[in-house]
C-alpha cells in the first residue's frame, strides 16, 4: 500500500550533466513511473562549512546564477551504477553496492565493518540501531515471515520473536526501545508496537504489516507513522516524538490522503507525505502543497524546506527527474527538470539539498543556486550533525563538512 516509489536508470542514453537543464521545463506527465517497492531498474535498492581534505580537489567553488557549464563528468554513459548510501549518521554508513551485490556497513573512519549479501539478493530494508554501522535487516522470509537480523560488526544474529512475528522494525534503539510492526494472532490483527524502556508500550492497530510507512527527522527525535486502520477504514498519520524513554504518540491519528513516501524536517519542521496528491502537513492539519507537479514520487526535507521529486521515461527511454523546492510553508521557490535519475538528501536545517546521480554530485541552497560540485560522487547523504556523507567509484563512503552556506 505505502510502496517506495520507484527509481530509474538512463541506461544507454547519453550522459546528461545535473546543471544541464535549470529553470522548469514542461511539467512531468500525470502518471510518473510505477511505484515499487524499493529497487531500481538496475536492481540497486533504495529502501535513512569549508571541505573536508579528500573532497576538496573534486569540488568546484558556487558559480554565478545564469552561468551553468556541465559538470566534469562522472560515470562513463552505459557503466554500471554507483552504489547508494542506505542509512547515514555520524559514527558509520550502510551502503548497497552493485559492484560486489552486497549490503555492506562501514565506520566513519571508513572501516569496512561487514558485509550481507542475502541482504542485497533480498532488497532489504535497512535501519541503523544505536551507532550506524550497527544494523537492523528486515528481509522476506519464506512463509510470508520476514527474517530480522541485527549486524554488529562481523556478527549476524536474529531477533527474538516476541508473542507475535515481528514483521518490520521500524526504528531501534535497544531491545527495550524500538518500533516493530508485527503479525497479530488470535484474529487481533497486525499492529505497530512501540517499546519503551520504562516497559510500557504504544499499540496502534493496522490493516496490514507492509502497508506500515515510518518517516523520521535526520536527528532521529520525531516521526510519522502512516497506516490503514482495520477494515481499510482510509489512512490516517500518526506523529511520534522520542523523550528520554523512547517513542510515543505526539497526537492523535488524523485522516490524509494515500501516501507511499515522505519526508520530515525535525519536530518544527515540514512534514510532507509523497503520493498521488502531495501533502503538507501543517501543524499536524492536511495541506496542499503550492507545486504543479501532478503527484509527488519523493521528497527530502530539513528545518526550513524541503525538495519535491517526480520521475518519469520518456518516449525514447530517457529517465526524468523533475525538482521542485518547497519553502516550510509547503510553497514553491525553483524548479529543475533533469534529463537523468537524481537522488536528493536535505541537510539538517533545509537550507541545502545534495543531489547526486551518473554526472557526480551538486550541492544547492534554497534558491536551487549552485554551491559545490563533485565528479565521481554516486550517492550522498546528510547525517544529524550536517555532515556529508558521499560514496565514490569504489563504493567507499567518506565523511566531509558541506558549504558554509548550510
Amino acid at each position: 500500500m505505502f510502496p517506495r516509489y520507484a527509481t530509474l536508470v538512463l541506461g544507454t542514453a547519453t550522459a546528461v550533466m545535473l546543471a544541464a537543464c535549470s529553470g522548469r521545463g514542461p511539467a512531468p506527465p500525470a502518471a510518473p513511473a510505477t511505484p515499487s517497492r524499493g529497487a531500481s531498474a538496475s536492481g540497486v535498492p533504495r529502501g535513512h562549512a569549508p571541505v573536508a581534505p579528500g573532497l576538496q580537489a573534486g569540488l568546484e567553488p558556487g558559480l554565478e546564477p545564469g552561468l551553468e557549464p556541465g559538470l566534469e563528468p562522472g560515470l562513463e554513459p552505459g557503466a554500471a551504477p554507483g552504489a547508494v548510501v542506505l542509512a547515514a549518521s555520524s559514527s558509520g554508513a550502510v551502503v548497497a553496492d552493485p559492484a560486489t551485490r552486497s549490503y555492506r556497513g562501514y565506520t566513519s573512519t571508513g572501516e569496512l565493518s561487514w558485509i550481507d549479501r542475502d541482504a542485497y539478493r533480498n532488497d532489504a530494508e535497512v535501519v541503523c540501531a544505536v551507532r550506524c554501522p550497527d544494523a537492523v535487516i528486515t528481509a522476506a522470509g519464506r512463509n510470508g515471515t520476514n527474517r530480522v537480523r541485527l549486524r554488529t560488526g562481523t556478527r549476524a544474529r536474529l531477533m527474538a520473536p516476541g508473542r507475535a512475528p515481528v514483521q518490520r522494525v521500524l526504528a531501534v534503539r535497544g531491545p527495550s526501545d524500538a518500533v516493530l510492526v508485527e503479525d497479530g494472532r488470535g484474529g487481533r490483527g497486525a499492529r505497530i508496537r512501540a517499546d519503551r524502556t520504562d516497559r510500557t508500550r504504544v499499540l496502534v492497530d493496522v490493516a496490514d504489516t507492509a502497508g506500515v510507512l515510518w518517516v523520521e527527522d535526520a536527528g532521529r527525535s520525531a516521526a510519522l507513522a502512516v497506516y490503514r486502520g482495520p477494515g481499510h477504514a482510509g489512512t490516517s498519520v500518526l506523529a511520534f516524538r522520542r523523550d528520554g524513554r523512547g517513542w510515543r504518540p505526539g497526537g492523535r491519528p488524523r485522516p490524509v490522503a494515500e501516501a507511499w513516501g515522505g519526508c520530515l524536517g525535525g519536530v518544527r519542521g515540514p512534514a510532507i507525505l509523497a503520493g498521488p496528491r502531495g501533502t503538507l502537513l501543517a501543524h499536524g492539519t492536511p495541506a496542499p502543497l503550492t507545486s504543479d507537479l501532478p503527484q509527488v514520487g519523493e521528497c527530502a526535507a530539513g528545518r526550513d524546506g524541503a525538495v519535491l521529486l517526480a520521475r518519469w521515461i520518456d518516449a525514447g527511454g530517457t529517465a526524468h527527474t523533475a525538482l521542485r523546492g518547497v519553502d516550510a510553508a509547503g510553497r514553491e521557490t525553483w524548479a529543475r527538470d533533469v534529463p537523468a535519475e537524481v537522488e536528493v538528501a536535505a541537510h539538517p536545517s533545509g537550507r541545502q539539498f545534495a543531489l547526486s546521480g551518473e554526472a557526480g554530485l551538486e550541492i544547492v541552497d534554497q534558491g536551487g543556486r549552485t554551491l559545490v560540485r563533485a565528479a565521481g560522487v554516486s550517492s550522498a547523504r546528510y547525517t544529524e550533525t550536517g555532515r556529508l556523507v558521499v560514496v565514490d567509484g569504489a563504493g567507499t563512503p567518506r565523511w566531509a563538512e558541506p558549504p558554509r552556506d548550510g
